[in-house]
């Protein structure tokens, strides 16, 4: 999901990068954010320090899961059901925001 927030009179959208280390940004048009937000494709925020709140919970997540490997051995010698109980037990601490 697109995330775009209002600065002034101008519209951002903000693009996080995936290893959780920070974020960009590039200007859109108010047409731009129309569309996007009208097809589903983005949100619109008041700000991006909200948008940064909005996302907080998947830093947190991905610096509790365990590593793929550890995973991996998980599923291996303990079944697919154990590594689901760890995993959700990483999603219930950290709950994706309402």
């Amino acid at each position: 999901m697109r995330k775009i927030h209002k600065q002034e009179d101008a519209f951002w959208e903000t693009i996080l990068h995936e290893d959780g280390l920070g974020q960009s940004e590039r200007k859109i048009t108010k047409e731009e954010v129309d569309a996007l937000v009208a097809s589903g494709e983005a949100d619109l925020y008041e700000t991006v320090e909200e948008i940064l709140v909005s996302e907080e919970y998947k830093q947190k997540r991905r610096s509790e899961y365990p590593y793929v490997g550890e995973q991996l051995d998980q599923i291996f010698h303990e079944g697919i059901d154990a590594w689901k109980e760890t995993i959700q037990a990483v999603k219930d601490a950290n709950p994706k925001p309402e």
